[in-house]
């Protein structure tokens, strides 16, 4: 008997709470003579994903998704986020802390990216 695992759960549920998100990249550089870093945006473009806020109705404590964040975006595979990028959505701005891609073996489900309200 062999299970197949499959990220179509996952996508519908990306699909069900999608919403459009305004995401500008951000580089960081960091002084040669300081150390200080500085953080550069680039040009903004929407992203659509599945973005709770903690605020939500269904968030999602119990399953760790806040820990340590004000808000947590899903996106399917081939959506660009990395660290330190700007998210805007409903008017307010938030900082991605951290990027994690969920996976099984080499099956992909989702990235998951914890962010901070700035």
């Amino acid at each position: 008997m062999s299970i197949n695992f499959t990220n179509a759960g996952y996508e519908l549920l990306i699909d069900n709470f999608a919403k459009t998100i305004s995401r500008t990249p951000v580089t960081k550089t960091t002084s040669n003579i300081s150390g200080d870093e500085t953080l550069t945006d680039g040009t903004p473009a929407n992203i659509n994903g599945a973005f709770f806020r903690r605020e939500d109705a269904w968030a999602q404590d119990k399953e760790g998704l806040f820990q340590g964040a004000d808000a947590v975006l899903m996106v399917k595979e081939g959506v660009t986020i990395n660290k330190d990028d700007k998210l805007t959505y409903d008017s307010e701005s938030y900082r991605v802390k951290s990027v994690v891609d969920r996976r099984l073996g080499t099956i992909f489900f989702y990235t998951m990216a914890r962010c901070s309200k700035t």
